[in-house]
């Protein structure tokens, strides 16, 4: 794994196409526009993603090798910005974005049904109103991974619980059989 200095000065950050508004804020009609430009930036930023981590994957890119290595990197931002944990870099918040378009990209390996969409699931629940990766079929409990809040929540959650990366990725299998029948344990 690259030196992180190195790495996050030379990183280009993913600049959002859409309005920075909270999603929880985001009329239905905004919520659709991110998912489609999500879907049209997906293809770009995992591309970039693969050549900048100099991914030895190749046309397989991305694999859990190169998840783990993107959580690492978060974790890195992470740890840098001490235990405060409200003053998170721009780097934290686009190594969500691009976790979020692999993890798409990596699960449509898998099942070709995997896609970006809207949330429809209840106001009561976390992932009310956000771009989620899920099966067409996905119900309000199952279906769906919403990367971009399981990126943040679980690197979080490692730091102050004392937990690893390596904790964080089978969390993430888990996640992924129970929600899209992939089983990589």
């Amino acid at each position: 794994m690259m030196n992180f200095e190195d790495f996050d000065q030379a990183y280009d950050w993913f600049a959002p196409r859409y309005e920075p508004i909270p999603f929880k804020e985001m009329t239905r009609a905004q919520l659709r526009q991110v998912v489609k430009l999500f879907k049209e930036d997906q293809g770009p930023r995992t591309a970039y993603v693969a050549e900048y981590l100099g991914s030895t994957s190749g046309k397989d890119f991305p694999t859990l090798s190169d998840l783990e290595q993107l959580l690492r990197l978060g974790r890195e931002s992470l740890d840098r910005t001490g235990p405060q944990m409200d003053d998170i870099s721009g780097t934290f918040f686009s190594l969500a974005i691009d976790f979020a378009f692999c993890l798409c990209t990596f699960l449509q390996k898998y099942r070709s049904d995997v896609e970006w969409a809207a949330s429809k699931t209840s106001k009561k629940t976390l992932t009310y109103n956000r771009p989620l990766i899920a099966r067409p079929d996905y119900e309000a409990s199952e279906g769906y991974i919403d990367g971009l809040q399981f990126f943040s929540d679980s690197l979080r959650s490692s730091v102050r619980r004392g937990k690893t990366v390596d904790d964080v990725m089978r969390q993430l299998k888990r996640s992924i059989k129970r929600n899209f029948d992939i089983d990589f344990s």
